[in-house]
């Protein structure tokens, strides 16, 4: 059984409250995608921004954030249910600070990507620097200084 999240209890406002913001970090990551690339959004929240991508696919384990967008699905990030290397883009925006073990969904998103993951993590979240430390363990990243967020994108690894 799933249980109801604080994102379920919120979804009805959700992009209303973060549709702004969320917008700045898409458009710095579009930057770092090509149009062609298979994406993954890894707590994709509502998906609202998956028309930016040609060919998305969202996951979030809120049941109630995901029930209006066709292109994503409910999932966990410590267990994605893809192939190796299934995507060739990983993201994650401002989410990773929610996981229930952020390092074990760091080597999924890791495991699942064939050229790169970019992550976003909020500035303000109490596990800012043990995440960064953890993402900068796993990837080699250049580092982007976002308004709430540190946007780290991984060099590429073809």
């Amino acid at each position: 059984m799933v249980k109801m999240t604080y994102y379920d209890k919120i979804s009805r406002g959700y992009e209303q409250l973060h549709r702004e913001e969320q917008l700045k970090k898409i458009f710095i990551i579009l930057d770092f995608v090509d149009e062609d690339d298979k994406i993954l959004d890894v707590g994709c929240g509502t998906g609202f921004y998956s028309k930016y991508f040609k060919n998305y696919k969202g996951i979030d384990n809120s049941v109630k954030l995901i029930k209006n967008n066709k292109y994503c699905s409910y999932g966990k990030a410590e267990e994605l249910e893809f192939e190796d290397k299934s995507f060739d883009v990983v993201i994650c925006v401002t989410a990773i600070h929610n996981f229930d073990d952020y390092e074990k969904a760091l080597n999924e998103m890791k495991r699942v990507r064939k050229k790169k993951v970019i992550i976003s993590l909020l500035k303000k979240s109490s596990k800012f620097d043990d995440i960064k430390k953890a993402i900068k363990k796993r990837f080699k990243v250049k580092e982007i200084d976002e308004e709430k967020d540190v946007i780290f994108v991984e060099k590429l690894v073809l």
